[in-house]
Parts: C-alpha cells; structure tokens; sequence
C-alpha cells in the first residue's frame, strides 16, 4: 500500500486527473474500477474520482509495491531542451511571481510556443527557470508540466502568463476564459490617431493566409472583436496609442487598427509599404495586465519604441 500526500503544485485538480499523472501507465478503467472497490481511497473514503484535491489530501493506494512502481513508470523527461532554453534564450525578465504563477517580459523575437517543438521558445525557457530554481524536478515534470498560458506573437514583447503548478494553470485558464483580467497594450501607429476610444468589429480568420478578414456581423464563423484606444500623444506622422483588450483574437490589435486607418509601424502582414518599413518590428508591446485588485503587473515600453516615441516628445512616465 502506498499513501501520498497531495502537495500544492498538483493540488486543486479532479482525483482521477491526479490519479492519471500519478499512474501513467495505469488504464483509466481500471482506476475508476479501483476506486469503485475501495482500493485507492481519499482521506480514507471512498471517492469517484470526480472529487477536487487539495494541498494535504492523503491519497491511499492499496497495490502491491511491484504493481504499483509498473503503474507508476512513465517516460523519463529529458530536461536538456529546457536548461539549453534557460541558457540561449536571452533578455526575458520575470517581472511578477508567486507559488502558482509567473510573468515574464518577453523581449521581441522570442516564440511564445513553438509550433514544431523544434525552436526554443518561452514555453521552453520557463520550464528551464524553474529547473534552475528548483522550483520542478525531472520527476515531477513527469505528472505536471509549467506552461505559457497567454501568446504574443514572435514580434510583440511585453507580459506572457506562465503556470508553474496545476493551480496555477486553472487560475489563469479561468481568468482568460471568463474575461476577469484587463490587458492593456502600447502601439505605435502611423498618423495622426483619430479612432474612437471602443470599436467593435466582427472577423473571420483566413487560416491560409494565417490573417483575420473584416466581415458583417450576420456573415458565416462572424466573430466580434472589442478594443479601446487611448491616444497618449500624436503628430502628424505618428501616434502613441494605449490599447485594451477587450475580446483576445490572435492578431486582433494589429487588424483592428489596420482597419481603422492605422497601422502600427513595422507591421508587414497588415500594415501597408509605407507604415510597414518604418520599424524593423511591429512597434507593440504588452504593457500592463491586471489579475486582480492589488495584482497590477506592467512592463517598461523596450528600447526600439522608446527611441521612436521620444520623436513626438514621449517620456517613459508617459507610457505607464
């Protein structure tokens, strides 16, 4: 018999989930059989598996010590992709943290997550800090792995959420899911910005040419798009605008002030010959996300903007 106690990083999870990571090797039927015969108990009782763990639940498993290490072996975790992340993955700051979560100030031209899992991307690195902190183990990457739980594009910087503990995962997952955080950008646009302060638009997504087209509202796969402007200062050439996020379409800062007549400079996919040779990247930058009242998280504008924006008189006070 073996007897596990529930820790904080796995906590908050159904049972059978946890059941599942513990055993990986175990076929779910057979733990919803062995739960339905008292041979894996919670705190003693009988459960169904569809109860939430938390931090100090006694998990007891009643199988033999060679039944038990067969079900328990999974496949080992080899950790050089993420330690080869922390080390050549360079300029990510972790502005925020706490035991469930952290926040990281991307830099542009960092993956969020790569599509292939062959480049590095943030998604490597995190698993990499926590690594070096001892904060995760080879094993216990095994049940639970920390993950990026918001995108940037490549060439946006700014603030990316990151779960560190299954808890961590749910919290954030909630809060994108349910629309409780605000998100708040920077963009550098051309022209002089005249939009309204919230706009609503309704999209499609072109999965060929990986780009969101603008629809009427009653057209097919129509999806609605919010977004606020705040024009901190503008010149004839240019503007500084804070943006929020209303609704969290991939592209939809990009595409909306696009549409509305501009463009932020460096933009190659929605901006025109112009806007797009103005920068060397899109000029957008994950500025501030509010979690929770007295969990107010921002991020410095980087350099690259810093230098175009002092061009119409910006200062850095100005754009927090």
């Amino acid at each position: 018999m073996k007897q596990i106690t529930v820790t904080n990083d796995m906590a908050s999870q159904r049972l059978d989930k946890y059941l599942q990571r513990l055993l990986p090797s175990c076929p779910k039927s057979l733990i919803y059989k062995q739960l339905r015969k008292k041979n894996i108990t919670l705190n003693s009782s009988k459960a169904t598996g569809n109860e939430i763990v938390k931090a100090g639940d006694v998990i007891s498993v009643f199988f033999s010590d060679e039944t038990y290490e067969k079900f328990a072996a999974g496949e080992a975790v080899n950790t050089s992709v993420f330690e080869r992340a922390y080390t050549e993955i360079k300029g990510i700051e972790a502005v925020y943290e706490d035991d469930k979560i952290v926040v990281f100030n991307k830099p542009a031209n960092v993956l969020s997550q790569s599509a292939d899992n062959k480049a590095l991307s943030l998604n490597e690195y995190l698993v990499g800090y926590l690594l070096a902190k001892g904060a995760v183990t080879a094993s216990s990457l095994q049940s639970f792995r920390p993950s990026v739980c918001n995108r940037l594009d490549r060439n946006t910087s700014g603030l990316i959420l990151c779960a560190k503990t299954f808890e961590g995962s749910r919290y954030l997952s909630d809060k994108i899911k349910d629309k409780d955080l605000e998100k708040y950008y920077l963009a550098i646009v051309a022209g002089n910005f005249t939009g309204p302060s919230i706009d609503i638009k309704y999209v499609i997504k072109d999965e060929k040419e990986n780009k969101l087209k603008f629809v009427s509202e009653d057209a097919p796969d129509a999806m609605m798009i919010k977004t606020g402007f705040e024009p901190v200062k503008c010149s004839d050439e240019i503007s500084l605008v804070k943006v929020r996020l209303y609704t969290g379409k991939s592209h939809q800062i990009r595409a909306h002030l696009a549409r509305l007549g501009f463009p932020i400079l460096g933009d190659r996919k929605y901006g025109n010959e112009k806007s797009a040779s103005m920068a060397k990247r899109q000029m957008l930058h994950s500025y501030r996300t509010v979690l929770e009242e007295g969990t107010d998280i921002t991020a410095p504008m980087p350099a690259d903007m810093m230098r175009l924006a002092s061009k119409i008189g910006i200062r850095e006070e100005d754009t927090l």
